[in-house]
């Protein structure tokens, strides 16, 4: 008999090739499929998804491994992939920045019946950096044991896991990521008003609490996006940074998400910076809404859409590094929060204006559907990323 092996995602946000170039490349991918399901209104984390499928791929050999590696760009070879997870997440969750704190952990629960190779066990541990604990499935409690066990890993998460998740599950792989970043240039409360926020056709839709404040940051009118892009650091060396691109009046955001394709973030980060070396940094009036967004979805679509299939599916699920049974993913739930306000990030015109590569006292007003990536910058790994266009006075 197949089992399931239930995949869960939780984040929040509180404000060759590079193996860095892997969680970076599917990102905006991702984002874009999800708000597909979701309707366009969306958080994720595609690092946290990534480190969460990185698990799986441990475990998984022929067809279920080469659909995983395909759609995250994954080596072949299982010692590449170890060390390249090591190297980027010793870089990426390794803050030293005041006003910025992030973990990640990962958890494997395990049904006391199931036995797993006891070679996967310790990679998941050793490599993986899990923490393994074993489970009575069956015992209505055994969602709260494991719930109580999360909380006390740091992350602002509670009531993760559900009863449900245990019933028909042999192996919950979660992965529980928190960012809190405060600015490095805080908004002030007081300029904080209330105005309306247009949806792609210029309609009103809403009301919006938007921030302001006029502040040197890195500015840029990206042409190949067709947006607008604004860089907010958080904290004191610049390593985290939020980055907002706005596409021009014209422009809806999925046009702007297949720009993507042949304009990658490394790319709006060169020309960010070519920006600051030609002009420096100059005073932008920018507004911003205040939000909070939940997503709470199943990623399985997505994943689908990105190719991969085989993992879902009782016939056809290979995970041979893993135990002797036949089991396959039931389900990849991804929990995400993100909160933007005056102090940080907690977890989260007219034609001729907007060809201009500069003008005097250049402006970013979102107060349109606009996307949103928080990203640790050597690396270019995207943290967190979304979309916002249902406006509500948060």
């Amino acid at each position: 008999m197949e089992r399931a092996v239930l995949l869960l995602f939780i984040a929040s946000v509180h404000c060759a090739v590079d193996f860095s170039e892997r969680p970076r490349n599917f990102s905006i991918e991702l984002v874009y499929h999800t708000a597909q399901q979701t309707g366009g209104h969306v958080v994720i984390s595609p690092f946290g998804i990534w480190t969460l499928m990185t698990g799986v791929a441990l475990g998984a050999t022929d067809n279920s491994y080469q659909q995983l590696a395909n759609a995250f760009i994954l080596p072949k070879n299982k010692a590449s992939l170890i060390n390249g997870y090591k190297k980027l997440t010793d870089v990426v969750l390794n803050p030293n920045t005041d006003g910025v704190q992030l973990t990640s952990k990962n958890f494997v629960f395990l049904d006391e019946n199931f036995n797993v190779f006891p070679d996967f066990k310790r990679t998941v541990q050793n490599d993986f950096g899990a923490a393994v604990k074993v489970l009575n499935f069956k015992d209505p409690n055994s969602a709260n044991v494991a719930n109580s066990y999360i909380e006390t890993s740091g992350g602002r998460v509670t009531n993760v896991l559900r009863s449900d998740d245990f019933r028909e599950s042999r192996m919950i792989l979660t992965n529980v990521i928190s960012f809190k970043g405060l600015w490095s240039s805080p908004f002030n409360k007081s300029d904080t008003v209330v105005e309306p926020f247009y949806n792609e056709e210029k309609t009103v839709t809403g009301s919006v609490n938007m921030m302001y404040q006029k502040g040197q940051f890195p500015y840029s009118n990206v042409r190949e996006l067709q947006s607008f892009v604004l860089e907010i650091p958080y904290g004191d060396d610049g390593k985290y940074s939020m980055i907002f691109v706005l596409p021009y009046p014209n422009m809806k955001v999925s046009e702007v998400y297949k720009n993507f394709a042949n304009f990658g973030l490394k790319d709006v980060f060169k020309t960010l910076q070519r920006d600051v070396d030609e002009y420096g940094l100059e005073d932008i009036d920018v507004k911003i809404p205040r939000f909070h967004i939940t997503t709470n979805v199943v990623m399985n679509k997505p994943l689908n859409d990105m190719g991969v299939y085989d993992i879902f599916q009782p016939d056809s699920a290979s995970f041979d590094r893993v135990t002797k049974e036949d089991i396959f993913v039931s389900a990849i739930v991804h929990k995400a929060d993100i909160e933007v306000t005056e102090t940080g990030t907690v977890a989260s015109a007219a034609t001729s204006a907007y060809f201009a590569d500069r003008i005097s006292s250049p402006s970013f007003y979102a107060n349109r559907p606009f996307v949103y990536f928080v990203i640790e910058k050597s690396t270019t790994t995207v943290l967190f990323g979304g979309i916002y266009s249902k406006p509500t006075v948060y």
